[in-house]
């Protein structure tokens, strides 16, 4: 047995994270947003050396893979990342530069827009198949198309793109120091998908947004489903109560939910708390006067956890007690 101040390391637990709270904006791809244009889009492109209409040049271009549009004559240009109107100063410096046009106008829109089909699945609000602009395919953008976390979501996210490739488009590596968010353990699984988990609280905080999600992708959100505590002896309300998930839960907030204890001098209570790696539980003793002035006596409870407040000297003393006081005042007049 040991004693709530002094048991060993290994037994105090820390206290829960919530992926809720993580500022997970930080965690959002710095590619650009929905208005630059992308790979896979297909644009109308329009030069004209004159507001005649004859003298218009309409032409319908795809974005290569590479990021390039390639215009008859003008040839190949770098419009990936880039805004429409953007897009329009470089054709036509590029027109200029190649001598077909003095002062082109260029008008440059989209006739459709190439999109990442992403699932979603695991604890958010609603898992389904969503379309995301590759400019904004990242885990963020995916968990929000989905309608955020679900209140039992973990802090472990599964990712999972197509052709063993990584977001910068090279192979994820177990244990891969340039890709902080990766477990030590990153698989390719014999379908072509690549797989690797990151942790989002821990990865809002270092804030670096490497986390794209392909097309084809899918996103798999930790479902936290933890054991529920017991709570016995010396209570109101005996019971099994459901571990809050992403909430820390001490001694005293156990007993609490039990209603609190039902003997004034009830002190002694046992945490019997299951191990990973032994059959045997840990038993560890808190006392209720000292927990209530100091936090390190007021040890935080994991899930599975069952306490227990004992039965004393003192609390029986209490009891016949109030026996004593019930038998007087509810006795009858002897005459």
């Amino acid at each position: 047995m040991y004693y709530a101040q002094s048991m060993p390391h290994s037994l105090r637990l820390t206290a829960q994270s919530n992926p809720q709270e993580a500022d997970l904006s930080r965690l959002a791809s710095a590619t650009g947003g929905s208005e630059t244009i992308g790979r896979g889009d297909v644009l109308e492109v329009s030069i004209s050396a004159s507001l005649k209409k004859d003298d218009q040049l309409t032409m319908r271009v795809r974005v290569a893979d590479d990021g390039t549009a390639t215009l008859p004559d003008v040839g190949p240009i770098s419009l990936a990342g880039v805004e429409p109107q953007a897009a329009e100063a470089l054709i036509a410096q590029e027109a200029v530069t190649k001598g077909f046009y003095h002062n082109p106008t260029v008008t440059v829109s989209y006739l459709s827009r190439k999109m990442n089909r992403v699932r979603v699945l695991g604890a958010v609000k609603e898992p389904s198949t969503y379309e995301l602009p590759p400019g904004e395919s990242d885990v963020v953008s995916a968990i929000a198309a989905a309608g955020g976390l679900a209140e039992n979501a973990g802090e472990k996210v599964e990712i999972r793109n197509p052709n063993h490739r990584s977001s910068g488009g090279r192979p994820v590596v177990a244990g891969d120091k340039s890709n902080p968010y990766s477990t030590v353990s990153a698989t390719s699984s014999e379908g072509g998908m690549n797989s690797y988990t990151i942790n989002l609280v821990s990865a809002a905080r270092a804030g670096t947004s490497t986390n794209i999600v392909e097309d084809g992708g899918v996103v798999m959100v930790e479902k936290r489903d933890p054991a529920p505590i017991k709570v016995g002896g010396l209570v109101h309300k005996p019971d099994e109560y459901d571990f809050p998930v992403g909430k820390d839960l001490t001694v005293l907030g156990a007993i609490s939910l039990a209603g609190g204890t039902n003997n004034q001098l009830a002190d002694k209570v046992f945490v019997i708390r299951p191990l990973v790696n032994s059959k045997d539980p840990a038993v560890i003793q808190v006392s209720l006067r000292k927990a209530k002035k100091m936090g390190r006596e007021n040890i935080l409870l994991g899930p599975g956890d069952i306490v227990w407040v004992e039965q004393t000297t003192g609390t029986v003393f209490m009891e016949a007690l109030q026996l004593i006081r019930f038998g007087v005042s509810g006795s009858a007049p002897l005459f």
